[in-house]
């Protein structure tokens, strides 16, 4: 078995944070939302649930723009009586879509780094769940979690995550698609009118929380304006994009067609295609090249 570790050589020690790690998409069945997924050309893990908590997840892997290690994680309900971290509230009140962002990074420098700048937090937390790593062996992934105040990290709340067993997470069977992704290229979201960004992003996007880091590893982090984003999604039917790249767009569009889904050639931003939010867990889906 090989995998990848999300190291990257041109990091330094004393980075907190190191870039996005991934995306979480909240979702009312889960099992129809890993159906879903897989129809749109991705490999998904098997369904696992937290230890201790009341979710589950299947997680959809990349290799990551930089060889860094990126990925999706679908998240369900699995045990309403136990804590769902506001997982069960988000779906009541705002339906599925991006609950949260997971930014890469060491829990303890992050959590001094947070800390350093007036931003409260809950500590560092230790999060297990089982993976699959070869088909009918598990083993246990690991993870330490600092999550700040959801305030100051508006309009859309992040946490850190510190991987203890990257071999488990990027196993070599998941990583790749049918639709070509080779990692996530851009997480775009939709200001609501009169907001600001919130002063822990302010922070992050000043690199303040990033040490002597030049410049975070993967994806960027898009804040548009309404009108902004009116011109790439004229009927905005989500608030939130993932932004995939493909290493052929052309391989992808043919997948596309022939997948069944309602999709379009993208108009304005990325060059590529852009598959609607109800067939995408919620949140748009543009597949590109990078250009």
């Amino acid at each position: 078995m090989s995998s990848i570790v999300p190291d990257h050589p041109d990091i330094p020690d004393d980075a907190p944070i190191i870039g996005l790690d991934h995306v979480i998409l909240a979702v009312s069945d889960l099992a129809a939302a890993q159906a879903q997924a897989q129809k749109l050309g991705f490999t998904t893990t098997d369904i696992t649930a937290h230890e201790g908590w009341g979710t589950a997840n299947t997680c959809i892997m990349f290799r990551g723009l930089d060889d860094q290690g990126d990925y999706v994680e679908i998240l369900g309900v699995r045990n309403s009586s136990m804590g769902t971290n506001g997982l069960e509230d988000h779906l009541a009140e705002q339906g599925e879509g991006m609950l949260s962002l997971a930014l890469k990074g060491r829990a303890e420098k992050a959590a001094a780094a947070f800390d350093n700048h007036g931003l409260d937090h809950l500590g560092i937390e230790n999060l297990h769940r089982n993976v699959e790593v070869v088909k009918g062996m598990a083993q246990r992934a690991s993870f330490k979690l600092v999550r700040p105040q959801r305030g100051p990290f508006s309009p859309i709340p992040l946490f850190v995550c510190e991987h203890l067993t990257p071999r488990a997470v990027w196993a070599e069977r998941f990583l790749q698609h049918e639709n070509g992704t080779i990692g996530i290229r851009a997480v775009q979201i939709r200001m609501t009118p009169g907001s600001k960004l919130g002063e822990g992003y302010e922070a992050l996007l000043t690199g303040k929380l990033s040490g002597s880091i030049s410049k975070p590893v993967g994806a960027d982090l898009e804040f548009y304006s309404a009108d902004d984003w009116a011109q790439i999604y004229p009927d905005p039917e989500a608030h939130e994009a993932i932004v995939y790249q493909v290493e052929n767009l052309n391989r992808t569009g043919a997948f596309l067609a022939e997948s069944g889904l309602a999709f379009r050639p993208a108009s304005a931003g990325y060059r590529g295609y852009i598959v609607y939010p109800n067939d995408a867990g919620g949140a748009y889906a543009v597949f590109t090249d990078g250009s």
